[in-house]
């Protein structure tokens, strides 16, 4: 940095230097005149004195620093004090990481296939090894809402499940019967078939659709689990008989 001097105003004229960590000396870029008296009158000798490095620099704040002239000054000139407030650029930063998005805990409906469902047990009425033809033939299941405690991606996890519908095929050949009711044992029993032919060996087959919801660590919040699962099950085999009638002497 250079500079003139006169009577008590000072010039500075020089370049641009990164102002210093934690304050000290350097240069500024300046060539504004500090002070409030006039300079050397036209036609005077121009003064030129030595470079002058005696700058202090004092923190005030992130990126700024107060400037202290004074010790440019010729000798006698009124000190100036700390006036010169200057702020620099701050140096770019490598980018914050983003920290990854949470991921969101999600009961699939192949995880519930996966839980160890109780199908409910398939009962036949009558329960003796054979039922007759046109009679009818009494099914039901003890199906009901079951809870488990599971854990996805390590965290605790609650599924519960509950049959929305059944499908009761009878084996002889005619359409399954779907129903939501589970039936119920004789004489209260709402579900039945009626064979219609006799055969040395049939078996029922049930199966069953459940609709799952799960919440998550013990939040109380129920989420519906999108799809469901399902079981299946088979009667032990059994006969159809034809009922046989006798005449008998009045």
């Amino acid at each position: 940095m250079s500079g003139e001097a006169g009577g008590d105003t000072v010039t500075l004229h020089g370049q641009r230097r990164h102002l210093p960590e934690g304050g000290g000396s350097g240069d500024i870029d300046t060539s504004e005149s500090y002070g409030q008296r006039p300079g050397p009158s036209a036609g005077a000798p121009s003064i030129r004195p030595p470079r002058c490095d005696d700058i202090t620099y004092t923190p005030a704040g992130e990126n700024s620093y107060y400037i202290d002239l004074n010790g440019c000054l010729h000798q006698g000139a009124v000190p100036i004090g700390q006036e010169f407030l200057v702020t620099t650029p701050a140096e770019p930063g490598e980018p914050a990481e983003e920290a990854p998005p949470a991921v969101p805990i999600v009961v699939t409906a192949e995880d519930l296939q996966r839980l160890p469902i109780s199908p409910g047990g398939l009962v036949v009425q009558p329960d003796r090894g054979w039922v007759l033809v046109n009679l009818d033939t009494i099914v039901w299941t003890d199906a009901g809402e079951q809870t488990f405690s599971t854990a996805v991606l390590g965290t605790p996890v609650q599924v519960r499940v509950e049959p929305i519908d059944f499908t009761w095929d009878f084996g002889d050949g005619s359409d399954p019967l779907v129903t939501t009711d589970p039936g119920a044992p004789f004489p209260h029993h709402s579900v039945s078939h009626v064979y219609g032919a006799a055969a040395d060996q049939r078996q029922v087959t049930l199966t069953t659709r459940w609709a799952g919801e799960f919440q998550v660590a013990g939040s109380g919040v129920w989420q519906p689990v999108v799809g469901v699962a399902t079981t299946s099950e088979t009667s032990e085999p059994f006969e159809v008989r034809t009922a046989e009638t006798s005449l008998v002497n009045g």
